[in-house]
């Protein structure tokens, strides 16, 4: 029995993901050789979406205030405890200046040793992948090429997924194709064209289907918390 056989049922791969992304990078280097050596195609669909400190810094200002405002202060000063000052300064720009500072001085009394530093940014991914579920940070705006469609299971013991990630090998190949046969009719390159925007929309609804099945178990829980009070 392989590693993946068991997570091939539906919520698998996610399952999967999270144990990548709570594990020591060389441990988790070991299970995606592992997982390669049982499907490539599983080891890059999920190697693409692991959410890491350095993908969610490199999202735009407006998103990361709404991951920054909510982390715990200090878990936030040691997680980026020794980045270079330029790169903590523009991070931080999107609070207001009371909590820079409020960071800065945490920055400055703490130091925190490797282990510590470690453990606080798997505690930031944590925090923020429970803002994905939640609908706070909505990965269809924030970054798309994170977004696990509903079925990817299936996509992928079918053989292929479609991702916005794929694009780009998708128009790779088809400008290999168009280069070894540039005799190719004009009608493949428009019926290609056409796939690609379906796979686009079909990405774009399930996206939508999932933010939506966020907010609705966000609603519920408010619902369930108001009746508990009345």
């Amino acid at each position: 029995m392989g590693m993946l056989d068991r997570y091939k049922k539906k919520g698998g791969f996610f399952q999967l993901l999270q144990l990548l992304e709570t594990s020591p990078l060389a441990k988790r280097e070991q299970f995606l050789g592992l997982i390669a050596s049982e499907s490539p195609a599983w080891e890059d669909a999920l190697r693409k979406r692991i959410l890491t400190i350095n993908r969610v810094y490199s999202w735009e200002s407006q998103y990361l205030v709404e991951v920054f405002s909510r982390v715990p202060p200090l878990t936030l000063a040691n997680a980026m405890h020794g980045s270079p000052p330029e790169q903590v300064e523009q991070l931080l720009s999107c609070l207001p200046p009371i909590s820079r500072r409020k960071i800065g001085d945490l920055m400055a009394e703490s130091n925190p040793n490797p282990a510590e530093k470690t453990t606080c940014i798997a505690k930031l991914l944590s925090e923020v992948r429970g803002y994905i579920s939640q609908g706070i940070i909505r990965l269809e705006k924030v970054d798309p090429d994170l977004l696990v469609p509903e079925n990817i299971e299936e996509m992928l013991s079918m053989g292929g997924y479609t991702t916005p990630l794929n694009f780009e090998t998708t128009s790779d190949k088809k400008e290999t194709a168009s280069t070894s046969s540039a005799s190719a009719p004009e009608v493949d390159s428009s019926t290609q064209q056409e796939v690609d925007f379906l796979k686009r929309k079909m990405n774009q609804l399930v996206s939508e289907v999932n933010a939506l099945k966020h907010e609705n178990s966000v609603l519920k829980d408010k619902l369930s918390q108001i009746k508990k009070i009345a």
